[in-house]
């Protein structure tokens, strides 16, 4: 087994993923004590489990699991065959990583397609006009400065469908998948609407409240159209591949959340945030590695009821997890 230890202050990263699976299902968890289980055509979905020790929740058969013990300083995430552990401590939040070994399995003339699995990225903007506030009195705000090694983008891909060619060296992929994107406020400030012309505004923060966090969550369920191309050149004995399309995303929520010391405060609401987008993707990858920039062409926010930013995610991803 391979370990890797990453001392990161990672809680974004954290709170994405354990809060997405448990507060889905939250209803489920107070419905019985021990055991609730989610089936769909009496496929078993979801599944929690929960007892004296810890919360487990199980996605399909087993290829996500989430543990969190009910001490509340350790959170193990298994996608595939890697785990991540996610520990609190004293000083801050340290990730171990580990990946079991398994058995290749053979290819049934299949084509190996690099949608289905997990991604992590930074955001920022391709694209930032702030005109739209030239006559108010937030015309020098750029307010969407963001703390870029905190605001992240955690991609959940659970469905996968390819076509391709007889060699299975070319392929078209779509699927679904859940897309959760952490913009992180660099300043003491949070975002509102004015009651007026619902025009997006910054507001700002008392600074005697002690302000550990700030920021602007926006949840997506995600469709790709992609073109992948599995070429000759390998890198231990795995094919690269080259791959671009388009992505479309429906937003599915959004909130602000504020960290005091001492306390928090969650708003949700849908901050002019556009219900549609569309994004082109890039990608190039090893075996169960990746990188990837979406790249996108429509706005964040409605036009006219906020700054016109076009986001860029620039990340890495983790293909061909068993859901």
């Amino acid at each position: 087994m391979s370990v890797q230890r990453l001392n990161l202050n990672t809680e974004n990263m954290k709170k994405i993923i354990l809060l997405f699976v448990l507060s889905s299902f939250a209803n489920f968890l107070f419905a019985q004590k021990d055991t609730t289980r989610v089936k769909i055509l009496e496929k078993n979905v979801v599944s929690v489990e929960e007892d004296s020790a810890a919360t487990k929740v199980k996605v399909g058969n087993g290829g996500i699991q989430v543990i969190a013990n009910h001490a509340g300083d350790t959170v193990s995430i298994r996608i595939g065959n890697r785990t991540f552990d996610v520990i609190e401590r004293d000083g801050g939040t340290e990730i171990t990583t580990s990946k079991e070994p398994r058995e290749k399995r053979k290819n049934y003339g299949m084509f190996n397609g690099h949608w289905a699995g997990f991604e992590l990225g930074i955001n920022t903007f391709h694209t930032t006009d702030y005109s739209l506030y030239n006559n108010t009195e937030y015309k020098d705000w750029e307010f969407f400065d963001l703390n870029y090694g905190k605001s992240l983008t955690f991609n959940m891909n659970f469905a996968e469908f390819a076509f391709s060619n007889q060699r299975k060296t070319v392929g078209f992929l779509t699927g679904l998948g859940f897309s959760f994107v952490d913009y992180r406020f660099d300043q003491d400030i949070t975002v509102g609407k004015t009651p007026v012309t619902g025009k997006l505004i910054p507001i700002e923060l008392d600074p005697e409240l002690d302000v550990i966090k700030s920021k602007l969550n926006v949840s997506y369920l995600t469709a790709p159209l992609i073109l992948e191309i599995a070429t000759p050149l390998k890198l231990s004995h795995q094919r690269m591949t080259i791959a671009a399309g388009v992505i479309g995303g429906i937003n599915i929520g959004s909130h602000t959340k504020i960290k005091y010391k001492g306390s928090k405060d969650k708003e949700r609401g849908n901050f002019n945030i556009n219900p549609f987008k569309y994004e082109l993707t890039g990608r190039l990858g090893f075996g169960e590695f990746c990188v990837f920039a979406n790249y996108s062409m429509s706005p964040l926010f409605k036009n006219n009821k906020g700054p016109e930013l076009y986001p860029l995610v620039i990340g890495i991803s983790f293909p061909n997890v068993n859901f």
